[in-house]
């Protein structure tokens, strides 16, 4: 089976230069597939053939939501915000909804998916959140083993780790609120933070709180799920090469 082309986006720095953390990209390449750096652009035929090219989308974390994205002003706790990335990756989302390709999207990328489906987040959960919370944003190691998450039975995560219980890294502040249309919650930290969402149908994908691309290399279940998805984007590729070629046998028979 061919190796999925895996669209990998990034992030533009305050000196200018397109940066995304090497860690995505030989995550993929590691794991089975072809990485592929998807630059910000405003064009829409660009970005419908940016997505047009990939099997999988691998949607990453980085800096914070503009809370114009959903409607809100800013919190007091907001962080850096780049200038039209939201932007652009809700509508590299929208072409890959379209065309059902397989998302695994990390920390602001799961914010993101939950967004376009609706539903909504917190700022700043250390003060939008009441009752105590645990450190999500560790000052450890990417790899360091922040603390444990809940993985819900008879959901997909779990079909895919095979655990009830791991624990993940966690560099983060901002985190998924109401859950919108289409998505469940497939797992939590102990304080009820969310770390996990996912389609409720057949389909490949997954919003992460967490970081596996930093973890996989040592970490079962974030092996595991990036492995997965890889697999679902070859599968995907495969299925469609099927199709476009019975298209072309219905077109020579007619």
């Amino acid at each position: 089976m061919k190796r999925p082309i895996i669209g990998i986006t990034s992030e533009v720095l305050n000196n200018g230069n397109l940066h995304a953390l090497k860690e995505y990209v030989d995550a993929v390449s590691d794991l089975g597939g072809v990485p592929m750096l998807l630059a910000k652009t405003t064009e829409d035929e660009a970005i419908k053939e940016q997505v047009n090219r990939i099997d999988g989308l691998y949607l990453t974390g980085g800096t914070d939501i503009d809370p114009a994205t959903y409607d809100e002003e800013p919190h007091p706790m907001l962080g850096r915000v780049e200038s039209g990335r939201d932007a652009y990756e809700l509508k590299v989302l929208e072409y890959a909804l379209n065309r059902a390709i397989p998302i695994l999207a990390i920390c602001r990328g799961s914010q993101l998916l939950n967004i376009i489906h609706g539903g909504s987040m917190y700022q700043d959960i250390n003060s939008e959140i009441e009752g105590d919370l645990i450190q999500h944003k560790m000052q450890s190691d990417r790899d360091f083993l922040q603390h444990s998450i809940e993985v819900k039975s008879g959901t997909k995560l779990h079909d895919i780790v095979g655990e009830t219980k791991f624990r993940i890294n966690s560099v983060h502040h901002q985190a998924n609120d109401e859950i919108g249309e289409g998505l469940i919650i497939s797992a939590t930290a102990p304080d009820g933070v969310i770390e996990a969402i996912e389609s409720q149908n057949d389909t490949f994908m997954f919003g992460l709180q967490f970081h596996p691309e930093a973890l996989y290399y040592k970490h079962e279940p974030s092996k595991k799920i990036i492995a997965a998805f890889i697999q679902a984007a070859a599968e995907h590729y495969a299925a469609m090469g099927e199709e476009i070629d019975e298209q072309k046998q219905k077109e020579v028979k007619e």
